[in-house]
C-alpha cells in the first residue's frame, strides 16, 4: 500500500471503537475507494504523487471521516464521550477530596478548634518525633514514610487481632478498589492509554503523586505499598476494559 496512503487510513482508523475485524472491513473499504479514485487521476495524465494528493483530498479531511464512521459504529459515541468526562471529573473529585481537601479542612478545623478551647494541636494524619513539629527532618521524613514493599500489607494481614476491621479493609481493598475506575476511564478517554505500558506507568505516576502530595502537606503519610495496591487497582480496571470487545465477539460469533 502507498505509504501516504496507509498513514491517512490509519489516522481515520485507529482511534475507532470498534473490533479488529470491523477496522479492517473500514480500512479494506477506504482503501479501496482512495485506489479507485487514485488510478482515475493517474489516467487523466498526473503524476503518481499528485493522483494521491488530489484522492486523499477529494476523499475528505480525516476527523470528519473519523467522527463519521464512529458515529455509524456508535450513534450515541458524542454523549456517552461527554457522560464518560463528566463522570472522569466527578471520580477526580472525590479522589481529591476524600485523599487532599477533606484532610486539609479537618487539619484547619483542629487548629481552630485548638486556638478556641485552648488546647494543644494534634495532627491526626502525620507523625512528630516527641518535643518537636519540624517538618523538614530526617527522622520526621522516617515515621511518615514506608519505602519497604508490602511491609504495611502484611502488618495488617498477619495482625488483623491488633487492627479494626474497617482500618484492614481500608488500607488493602480499599486502595485496590479507588483506582478501578481510573484504569477503565483513562483508555475509554485516551486512545494512547489503550497501551498496558503507558496505563501502568501513569497509574504509578498518579499514585505516587498522591503520597507525595499527603507527606508535603502533612495530612498523611507515604506508603510505597499504597502505590502498589493502587496500580493493581487501575490493572484491573484496566483488563475489564480492554476485554469487553472481545467478550462482546465471542457472544456475537456464538448467536450467529
Amino acid at each position: 500500500m502507498d505509504k501516504i496512503i496507509e498513514t491517512y487510513i490509519n489516522q481515520i482508523v485507529s482511534e475507532l471503537g470498534c473490533d479488529k475485524k470491523e477496522k479492517q472491513e473500514i480500512v479494506d473499504e477506504i482503501k479501496d475507494h482512495l485506489y479507485l479514485l487514485k488510478n482515475e487521476y493517474l489516467e487523466q495524465g498526473l503524476s503518481d504523487k499528485e493522483a494521491t494528493n488530489l484522492a486523499l483530498e477529494s476523499f475528505g479531511e480525516q476527523n470528519q471521516l473519523k467522527n463519521g464512521f464512529q458515529e455509524a459504529i456508535f450513534p450515541f459515541y458524542k454523549l456517552f464521550k461527554i457522560g464518560t468526562w463528566i463522570l472522569f471529573g466527578l471520580y477526580s473529585f472525590i479522589v481529591l477530596f476524600k485523599l487532599i481537601y477533606q484532610r486539609i479542612i479537618i487539619r484547619f478545623t483542629d487548629i481552630l478548634n485548638s486556638a478556641t478551647y485552648d488546647f494543644p494541636v494534634r495532627n491526626r494524619y502525620f507523625s512528630y518525633p516527641n518535643d518537636s513539629n519540624e517538618f523538614y527532618n530526617l527522622e520526621v521524613l522516617q515515621l511518615n514514610s514506608n519505602i519497604i514493599p508490602f511491609k504495611n500489607i502484611l502488618t495488617y494481614l498477619t495482625g488483623s487481632m491488633q487492627f479494626n476491621d474497617d482500618i484492614i479493609i481500608n488500607n488493602t481493598l480499599g486502595n485496590i478498589v479507588i483506582f478501578i475506575p481510573l484504569g477503565i476511564l483513562l483508555p475509554i478517554l485516551f486512545h494512547k492509554f489503550y497501551k498496558f505500558s503507558r496505563v501502568f506507568i501513569s497509574l504509578i505516576f498518579i499514585s505516587f503523586s498522591l503520597e507525595a502530595q499527603q507527606l508535603i502537606l502533612q495530612v498523611g503519610q507515604f506508603d510505597i505499598d499504597n502505590i502498589i495496591l493502587n496500580t493493581i487497582g487501575g490493572v484491573l480496571g484496566y483488563f475489564v476494559i480492554v476485554t469487553i470487545p472481545s467478550i462482546t465477539s465471542l457472544f456475537q460469533k456464538t448467536l450467529s
